[in-house]
């Protein structure tokens, strides 16, 4: 018996009670600002972590085409560093995903990567990975999730967390996907670009918007002209409006 109270893939009773409502309170996900409320707040108490990114896509050989994807707290210029040329993502714990399908967890310092990506990873203020998805039959199409600042050390009871949780989570992330809004290609913003879209959305000049970055009217007019061509539309009004439907602010 004592061996397996001692198991730490094993949840106690509370930790069980804890799950159970963890996923009765996800059925009622329907929405992207469910979802990622539901991650941000509930989940806490039975999976902590301090950053989250998640998507549908497609597996390829070049990557994980996203179609959707949805995130708090995590660096988009990660993401943007990340991005392959056919719009596809790709880091080494992915990769170890697409071809395993099982709990990726990674603690900087214990197992060698490529030194390019992990000083993006640093650059970012990463640490402490917990990844997982769920993939179709045929291994084309899946969800991943990925999740940063997990409190370590990782280990057998973080991959069992991500096994009992994830699939509960591919299923909300589908519905409160389902109904919303299909995003452009290109609507990964970098911090700068949501703080410029923030002040647009007040009402701010060009001019106004720099003296609150503390940079030039100039580089906000090219900021402007970056959110336009992401989110596909002709003006400033436009990308307010865009963002609000799609969730971006």
């Amino acid at each position: 018996m004592s061996a397996v109270l001692d198991d730490p893939t094993t949840l106690n009773d509370t930790e069980r009670q804890t799950f159970v409502a963890l996923v009765e309170s996800a059925l009622r996900i329907a929405s992207p600002t469910n979802f990622l409320a539901w991650t941000s707040g509930p989940l806490q108490t039975l999976f902590p972590h301090g950053m989250l990114i998640c998507g549908l896509g497609q597996i390829g050989g070049q990557g994980i085409r996203i179609h959707r994807m949805l995130g708090w707290n995590f660096p988009q210029e990660y993401v943007e560093a990340i991005r392959r040329d056919n719009a596809g993502v790709m880091s080494p714990i992915m990769e170890k995903w697409c071809r395993e399908f099982r709990p990726q967890l990674f603690e900087p310092g214990r197992v060698p990567v490529d030194p390019a990506w992990l000083a993006i990873f640093e650059q970012h203020g990463l640490t402490n990975i917990a990844a997982h998805g769920m993939r179709d039959v045929s291994s084309n199409m899946a969800s991943y999730f990925n999740f940063s600042r997990v409190p370590g050390p990782l280990g057998p009871r973080t991959a069992t967390l991500l096994e009992l949780l994830v699939p509960h989570m591919h299923v909300a992330l589908v519905r409160a996907c389902a109904g919303a809004p299909e995003a452009p290609a290109k609507t990964v913003l970098s911090t700068r670009e949501r703080e410029v879209l923030r002040w647009l959305r007040e009402g701010k000049t060009n001019w106004e918007i720099a003296q609150i970055l503390g940079t030039s009217a100039n580089t906000v007019k090219h900021q402007v002209r970056s959110l336009l061509v992401k989110l596909r539309v002709n003006n400033r009004a436009q990308a307010v409006a865009k963002a609000i439907i799609l969730e971006m602010l």
